[in-house]
C-alpha cells in the first residue's frame, strides 16, 4: 500500500488535497464492485455527510428535470441558498460552494435556468443516473396535512 506523501513535499496545503483528492478518485475509480466502494465510503462519510451527498445529488436530479426551487424545497427540505448553490455548481460545471461562502464573494443573484440552458447542461455519466430518481416521500403526517397532501384528515 502506498503511503500519501508529506504536506511539506507540496508548495501549499491546497495543492497537497488537491493530489490527494485525485489519488483517492482513482483509486474508487479501480474498484470492481459497489460493494468496495460502498464500504471505502463508509469509513470516510458520516451519516449527516451521506445525507448531505444524497441530498445534493437528488437536487441536482429535480433541477435537471426543471422542478422550482419551492418544490425541491419541500421535498427535501433544503433552503433556497443551498439550492440556488447546487444550481450555480451546475451551470458553471465546477465543484460545489455553499451559499455562505458565495455571499463572501458578493455574486450577483443570477435567475433560474431556462429549459434551453437545462438542455445544455453535460454531466459526467455517473451523475446522469441519478436523474431518474424519484422525489422522496414527505415523512411526517401533521406536515402531509397542513400541505393539503393528506385527503383523508378534516379540519371539521
Amino acid at each position: 500500500m502506498k503511503s500519501i506523501p508529506a504536506i511539506k513535499n507540496f508548495k501549499s496545503r491546497k495543492e497537497w488535497e488537491i493530489y490527494v483528492w485525485k489519488k483517492m478518485i482513482e483509486g474508487l475509480a479501480k474498484m470492481t464492485s459497489s460493494e468496495e466502494i460502498e464500504q471505502s465510503l463508509n469509513m470516510l462519510l458520516t451519516a449527516y455527510e451521506k445525507k448531505q451527498i444524497i441530498n445534493r445529488a437528488v437536487a441536482t436530479s429535480l433541477l435537471r428535470q426543471g422542478k422550482s426551487y419551492k418544490e425541491i424545497e419541500e421535498m427535501l427540505w433544503l433552503s433556497p441558498i443551498t439550492i440556488s448553490a447546487i444550481r450555480k455548481s451546475i451551470k458553471t460545471q465546477k465543484e460545489y460552494v455553499s451559499g455562505y461562502m458565495r455571499s463572501k464573494k458578493h455574486e450577483k443573484k443570477q435567475k433560474p435556468l431556462t429549459k434551453e440552458e437545462l438542455g445544455q447542461l453535460r454531466f459526467s455519466s455517473w451523475i446522469d443516473a441519478f436523474f431518474t430518481l424519484p422525489a422522496p416521500p414527505l415523512p411526517h403526517p401533521r406536515l402531509n396535512r397542513l400541505l393539503g397532501i393528506d385527503k383523508n384528515f378534516s379540519w371539521k
